[in-house]
């Protein structure tokens, strides 16, 4: 899965993946208190994330000293300082996260179990507006704009509906427009999970 996203996103990003079930580093105070009440599967998610969020980023070039938190924004982001840029999923039993170099786009990533039921009504949930017939599935058009929506979130800090913004997809890349912006990315198929990276620059 580490090469297949490695592969999709351009050289010098950082990448780092694990299963839900590692041990992760334990969190620090602050990142405790972020999920102090959550449930344990929450807390576990949380602790393998942030594991995997500083791996990338040390990979990616940046010096994030191992004694900085990385708590939750309201917003339930990762609070990174702002000359970071980087995205966190969760799919099934793994956990994934990229990075970008210093002076990178803003990122997205969104991994997703191909085996995964779906909700009634994905379909026209996330595609009313039909661009393309080829893949014609909803899991893989929802996995391509929940990496779309948090690569542009920072830089616009809108909250999108899956109807805001047509994508069109052609073979193994997506494109979409919002307002006046370009948005694109790749996605690819990896271990029984879609794999969706977006890049967005500004």
């Amino acid at each position: 899965m580490r090469d297949l996203a490695l592969r999709l996103l351009p050289q010098g990003y950082g990448c780092a993946v694990q299963p839900l079930s590692a041990a992760a580093t334990p969190l620090l105070p602050e990142e405790s208190a972020a999920v102090a009440r959550a449930v344990p599967k929450r807390q576990r998610e949380f602790a393998v994330g942030r594991m995997v969020l500083r791996a990338a980023i040390r990979e990616a070039g940046h010096a994030l000293p191992a004694d900085r938190p990385i708590a939750a924004r309201p917003d339930r982001l990762p609070d990174l300082p702002r000359q970071i840029r980087a995205s966190l999923s969760h799919g099934g039993d793994h956990c994934i996260a990229i990075a970008a170099p210093p002076g990178g786009a803003s990122v997205g990533i969104d991994l997703e179990p191909i085996s995964r039921a779906l909700p009634e009504g994905l379909a026209e949930m996330v595609a009313p507006f039909r661009l393309t017939a080829v893949p014609d599935d909803p899991l893989l058009v929802f996995s391509i704009k929940e990496a779309l929506f948090k690569a542009q979130y920072p830089l616009t800090g809108r909250m999108l509906d899956f109807s805001d913004v047509p994508v069109a997809i052609r073979d193994h890349r997506f494109r979409a427009c919002l307002g006046n912006r370009l948005i694109g990315g790749l996605w690819g198929r990896a271990m029984g999970y879609y794999l969706s990276v977006s890049l967005c620059y500004g």
